[in-house]
């Protein structure tokens, strides 16, 4: 048999089990469908932000870093074609002219024009020139002390011998030498970035001709080492201005004449293993294409480039002269441009914001429901089990021949009246049962 407990706790649970089915179920299901719909086009709004908001950053990161390379190569085209002009007005001075005139005089007159090299050379092992010529000398050495690029200052006569110098040369004889023959046939020679041990500085030569003002012959060839210092001054302030960025200059082959990462170590500048043209990331790479300015990306980083000026550049100084054909490089890593700008980052949070507040409020709507809908159940489910518990207390206690009253029940009116009906049975019943005693 039964128990009262079991009945009114099974009871319950049907009671609950359906308050569960028919509201909590139902929220459940439409607010999980909404949560879903919602975040579903929260999502396709975030993914479209976010490539845009890419498609913006990349643009300015383009934009920025392939400026900021036009500007650093023009920086350097700049500097070069004022030294290469400032070289020039020195070959034309008047110190410098008349000392190559009288020296190249003074040197066929000494027999030095039909001596052999090595005789001549030998006789010049300590002293570099004949040191006949200290207005000459005088005038190098000030152009030296007052110029903060130039390391090195001498010129020859016309048959390539030494006549006024700044610093010892390791030879009296330059007319053997290419930028020599160059610089004679061409007006100018500029040579690849060196070490010049005599400096003891990164330099390029760049060597001019002495022309005669009055005619046409020339006198002979000037050569000044210019060290490279001044560039990698100017790569630096560029990677400066580059938050998280860094900066190289290359020649047109790869070898590196700046790089700001390293601080510009000796032991990588010039170094033919050192090559970024070939070892470089492969946005670096990119940028020896031949085009002269550009943009690529790899995983790291993201890189402007642009070539140094041709021969439009220096025509204002050299008329020949086809350019240095160098390469700058500004890099920026790639995880800096990906944080978006202020604004961006607002709506960003934003979205996500409300991605977090939509799932609280669902949660929070469902979870309220549910424990509505089970409070509700449980507390009907106690109304009627305690009415039905009183309606079978008595009908059972009616079966065991007791005579009983109906129970008090006030809520709800259909257990009221099943209870005043089964009473009105138990009443029949106790009539019938009387009746036979009567007889």
């Amino acid at each position: 048999m039964t128990s009262r407990g079991d009945r009114n706790s099974s009871l319950r649970m049907q009671l609950v089990s359906n308050a569960l089915l028919s509201v909590a179920l139902p929220i459940l299901i439409v607010g999980g469908l909404t949560f879903f719909l919602l975040a579903y086009h929260l999502d396709i709004i975030e993914t479209s932000f976010a490539r845009s908001r890419d498609a913006v950053t990349n643009d300015i990161a383009r934009t920025d870093l392939v400026s900021r390379a036009t500007t650093t190569a023009s920086q350097i085209d700049t500097f070069l074609v004022s030294r290469i002009t400032e070289a020039k007005a020195w070959a034309t001075s008047k110190a410098v002219v008349e000392a190559a005139r009288s020296a190249g005089a003074r040197h066929a007159a000494e027999g030095f024009v039909k001596t052999p090299a090595a005789e001549v050379e030998r006789r010049f092992r300590i002293e570099k020139s004949l040191g006949l010529w200290p207005e000459a000398d005088s005038f190098l050495r000030q152009q030296v002390a007052a110029s903060p690029y130039f390391a090195e200052l001498f010129f020859t006569d016309s048959n390539g011998f030494n006549v006024a110098l700044t610093n010892p040369t390791s030879d009296f004889i330059q007319s053997d030498e290419e930028w020599w023959k160059r610089a004679w046939s061409q007006g100018i020679s500029v040579g690849e970035v060196e070490y010049d041990d005599s400096a003891g500085v990164w330099s390029v030569e760049i060597s001019v001709r002495i022309d005669n003002p009055t005619g046409k012959k020339a006198l002979g060839v000037m050569k000044t080492v210019l060290a490279i210092e001044p560039i990698q001054n100017i790569a630096d302030r560029a990677a400066q201005s580059v938050p998280g960025g860094r900066v190289q200059v290359a020649t047109g082959r790869g070898a590196l004449i700046a790089e700001t990462a390293s601080g510009h170590a000796r032991e990588r500048i010039m170094n033919g293993e050192v090559n970024v043209q070939e070892q470089g990331e492969p946005s670096v790479r990119a940028g020896f294409g031949g085009e002269q300015t550009g943009f690529a990306t790899d995983r790291e980083w993201l890189t402007g480039y642009a070539r140094t000026g041709g021969r439009e550049t220096y025509a204002s100084a050299v008329g020949r002269f086809a350019g240095f054909d160098w390469i700058v490089i500004v890099q920026k890593p790639i995880a800096a441009i990906h944080e978006p700008i202020t604004a961006l980052r607002g709506i960003e949070d934003a979205l996500r914001d409300w991605r977090l507040i939509l799932a609280l409020a669902l949660g929070g709507m469902a979870l309220l429901s549910s424990v509505l809908a089970i409070s509700l159940a449980v507390g009907a489910a106690r109304r009627y089990a305690n009415a039905l518990g009183a309606v079978t207390e008595m009908a059972e206690r009616s079966a065991r021949g007791e005579r009983v009253s109906p129970a008090v029940i006030r809520n709800p009116q259909e257990i009221v009246r099943v209870n005043d009906a089964v009473h009105r049975l138990v009443q029949v019943f106790a009539g019938v049962r009387e009746r036979p005693r009567a007889t």
